[in-house]
């Protein structure tokens, strides 16, 4: 972590330390709960845990009102930050990696289809032995398996229900 003035620390600065966004850091400023531009690092750490962890002379229940609200506005500042960054192609959705996944098992799938013609070239029962073998590979490799390692699975109620029967 870079180093932090201690005399003026900046918004990104105070975001690292505290583990937010800059933007959240000027909202907190713009609300009061953070001291303005050019206070110290002590002054804006005493007021970050005054606001994180309560003020004696407010009543429970307008901090429970105020975290929640501090915490909506933090987790709507990392949604659009979200947005912004798959918007500038930083981060790739589910659905295209799912795609890109697919895309290199259909290509290793017909690579691993022409081992038998390399590999045997003329002889037809060393031919089919391989690619038998392969074959048998892909399909314990196939997509079905792979969505049930990853926790779901295109028929997720019917191992269950077999198991039963």
């Amino acid at each position: 972590m870079a180093q932090i003035d201690l005399d003026e620390p900046t918004r990104p600065q105070l975001a690292a330390l505290f583990g937010c966004s800059s933007r959240w850091i000027g909202e907190l400023r713009s609300k009061g709960d953070l001291p303005a531009d050019g206070a110290s690092l002590l002054e804006n750490i005493e007021a970050w845990a005054q606001t994180k962890y309560g003020i004696d002379d407010v009543d429970p229940d307008s901090l429970d009102k105020e975290q929640q609200q501090a915490r909506l506005a933090k987790e709507q500042a990392d949604a659009k930050a979200m947005d912004n960054a798959e918007r500038r192609k930083e981060l790739a959705s589910l659905p295209d990696m799912v795609a890109a996944g697919a895309g290199v098992i259909v290509m290793i799938v017909a690579q691993l289809q022409q081992v038998g013609a390399r590999v045997a070239k003329g002889d037809t029962k060393l031919r089919a032995r391989v690619d038998a073998e392969i074959n048998n590979v892909l399909t314990d490799l196939s997509m079905a398996r792979i969505e049930e390692a990853r926790g779901g699975g295109f028929d997720e109620g019917e191992p269950e229900e077999n198991a039963s029967a």
